[in-house]
């Protein structure tokens, strides 16, 4: 009997993060964008700037790839003036991995990475398998989206 009382609110607790997660806004074109403080790849916390006019989102190995080549030679005071912030999303990578291997590999860049290291960090974003989501910001809102898998265009779009 205590087994099938266990089982019962498995069920129902499965139930309602199934419902939560189904029900969690992702932010679409009018949204203020509110994001939490994250660190970057040296383990320094950033926020959200109000001054940002481009957010550049990886969530993916495919993306980061578009990403990294598009700002190849770029530092954190090209992007500052570029009003680019990027942010990758790396909660889906095992830990391992992260650490010894990707993180390292993100010190080598010349300007700060943003990283969600947590699923829910970033989830209310829209993304696309394997394409870099960018967001043009004007006063706290997005006021347009697109997503690439091409680092000219992203380069084009928010190195302008």
């Amino acid at each position: 009997m205590p087994l099938c009382i266990f089982s019962k609110k498995i069920a129902v607790l499965s139930t309602l993060l199934l419902t939560f997660a189904v029900n969690a806004k992702v932010l679409s074109i009018g949204d203020n964008i509110k994001l939490p403080t994250l660190n970057d790849q040296f383990d320094k916390p950033h926020s959200f700037k109000s001054s940002t006019q481009w957010l550049v989102l990886a969530h993916d190995m495919d993306s980061s790839r578009v990403t990294r080549d598009a700002f190849a030679g770029q530092t954190n005071e090209t992007l500052q003036q570029a009003n680019v912030q990027y942010y990758a999303d790396i909660s889906g990578m095992p830990g391992l991995i992260s650490s010894y291997i990707a993180i390292p590999k993100m010190q080598k860049q010349k300007y700060n990475i943003v990283l969600a290291k947590e699923d829910d960090e970033l989830a209310f974003l829209p993304s696309e398998d394997d394409k870099v989501s960018i967001f043009k910001i004007e006063n706290g809102k997005i006021v347009e989206f697109i997503t690439t898998d091409s680092a000219e265009v992203l380069k084009k779009t928010v190195l302008k």
